[in-house]
């Protein structure tokens, strides 16, 4: 039985005036896979999650979700926000809403969802993350890692079919990351298709099917994580991993 395609990307290339950020990116990813994306910063990582949810307009290539495509504005926000869900480094809160506000806002105006629905599943999602007794809390009362798990309830709550992780945890202080990264490991383990963007190396070998290594806007390897951090095949990669060598353990 065939794994159905959640994604494919074909040729993506994605520039910023004279500066070449995305040079010729294909990959696919798999139902239920989750990828982590790994690599220096400036490498095109954070482009490539933002030219897949059309928050970057692509200079040229195909973007593919379920078989259809989906670059070029061919989707309303709707049909785009029930295909892939973002998480950002800033949690993006409206700070003006309390907890609960936050998650049924765009289910109610984007989706349709009527207002009890949408209460009811970010109630359940709040208990997912841990976060039941902050249904009324605005987001300045909240640890940083306390916003970040609303951040992912409320992407969540717009019932996605893949989700996208823009280093969720580089703005957290260090005591924080690790409730965040339990959360993401969760939803990993119940099958969610996931593209992680991550510094977090021990975390991207634990939680990932495959990873991919990103420098100079190009995939320079990619495979399963016990390749990729054991026996890189790339000077470049081996280079990157020599560097970061100390600050993760693969176990």
């Amino acid at each position: 039985m065939s794994v159905k395609k959640s994604a494919e990307v074909k040729n993506l290339r994605k520039t910023f005036g004279n500066l070449l950020v995305l040079d010729d990116i294909s990959f696919s990813m798999d139902e239920g896979e989750t990828i982590s994306v790994i690599g220096p910063s400036g490498s095109g990582k954070s482009t490539l999650a933002r030219c897949l949810c059309e928050l970057e307009e692509i200079d040229s290539g195909e973007i593919y979700f379920f078989g259809e495509r989906f670059d070029g504005s061919r989707h309303s926000n709707s049909e785009r926000a029930r295909i892939i869900g973002m998480i950002f480094q800033q949690f993006n809160l409206y700070p003006h809403l309390s907890v609960l506000e936050n998650l049924t806002l765009s289910p109610v105006n984007i989706l349709g969802m009527s207002r009890e629905e949408a209460e009811k599943n970010a109630l359940a999602l709040l208990e997912r993350v841990g976060l039941e007794d902050k249904v009324n809390s605005r987001p300045r009362q909240l640890s940083g890692g306390q916003q970040q798990r609303v951040a992912i309830a409320r992407a969540l709550a717009m019932k996605p079919r893949i989700l996208l992780f823009d280093e969720p945890t580089s703005a957290l202080d260090p005591e924080l990351v690790g409730e965040v990264l339990e959360v993401i490991a969760s939803l990993a383990h119940t099958g969610m298709t996931m593209l992680i963007i991550t510094h977090e190396m021990t975390f991207a070998n634990q939680v990932s099917d495959r990873v991919m290594f990103m420098d100079e806007g190009k995939i320079i390897e990619q495979g399963p994580p016990s390749e990729i951090f054991r026996y890189p095949k790339m000077a470049r990669t081996q280079q990157f991993l020599q560097r970061m060598e100390g600050i993760f353990h693969v176990a």
